[in-house]
């Protein structure tokens, strides 16, 4: 009998230290970070008749281009004629 008080106020004790926390922290939907939304895009691999999709972010996807732009500025000035 003893025992079986013992328990059960020990999960009460439990129960209360438990719903305590959650009421002082801000709610979990509130503190999730918004992800950047991804475009994905089809592109063609050389050697092969199938594309594959890549997802970047917008920023990802203007940072690759301007690499690109320099590869090919910097590939057009190299040559000799």
């Amino acid at each position: 009998m003893f025992t079986s008080a013992l328990v059960s106020i020990l999960l009460l004790a439990s129960g209360a230290s438990d719903a305590a926390p959650a009421a002082d922290g801000p709610a979990p939907t509130e503190v999730a970070k918004s992800k950047p939304k991804k475009i994905c895009k089809n592109v063609d691999l050389t050697g092969s008749r199938i594309g594959k999709r890549k997802c970047k972010t917008k920023e990802e996807w203007e940072q690759g281009e301007s690499v690109m732009e320099l590869g090919q500025k910097g590939a057009q000035g190299s040559i000799s004629r």
